[in-house]
């Protein structure tokens, strides 16, 4: 059953997107993407050798979400590939399960295109009508200005920064947590 009924939505660029759930079948295409997407980016807080998932230890990443409650998993397409994805992962012990924390990431090409607004924005709503979810969080670049100032147009607030949590190579970079009520 799913949890999020798909959309379409055009883009800056004049290109439609459909935003929908993730599926098992789409394993090996997310996969892709991701891998494609982590050396693009200078502020996703991982190497590429350090994605080691199968397509089925991806199928069971995906399936966490279609089984946890408090959890979705958002995937944007164009033209029958994967362009980008968010998940929202909600916390499994019970004194934490009204919290969910947020990881977003897409092509290069994708960026500024209104594609992150899109899929933060759906997730934020989706989470607003969750039973479960009270708190949304995530972890951003102090550096990262597009990503802050997306966060602070749909509502998050800043929590706290932790300095020095990223090293790359012998530059340090400040963590900062950002969350959002959706209750």
């Amino acid at each position: 059953m799913s949890k999020f009924r798909p959309i379409k939505i055009e883009l800056k660029n004049g290109k439609v997107v459909q935003i929908r759930q993730a599926e098992l079948d789409d394993a090996e295409k997310l996969l892709h993407c991701i891998k494609t997407y982590i050396p693009q980016s200078e502020y996703i807080p991982k190497l590429t050798h350090e994605i080691k998932l199968t397509i089925n230890q991806e199928k069971d990443w995906i399936n966490s979400f279609l089984v946890n409650k408090n959890s979705l998993l958002l995937i944007a397409e164009y033209n029958n590939e994967i362009i980008g994805n968010i998940d929202l992962t909600g916390n499994q012990r019970k004194l934490m399960e009204h919290t969910a924390v947020i990881g977003m990431g897409m092509l290069k090409d994708w960026r500024d295109t209104r594609l992150g607004t899109a899929l933060l924005s759906n997730v934020i709503e989706w989470a607003k009508q969750n039973e479960i979810l009270e708190v949304i969080w995530l972890q951003v670049y102090t550096e990262n200005i597009a990503g802050l100032a997306l966060y602070k147009k749909l509502g998050f607030s800043e929590n706290g920064i932790i300095k020095n949590f990223f090293k790359h190579e012998n530059e340090y970079f400040d963590n900062l947590t950002m969350s959002l009520s959706v209750k």
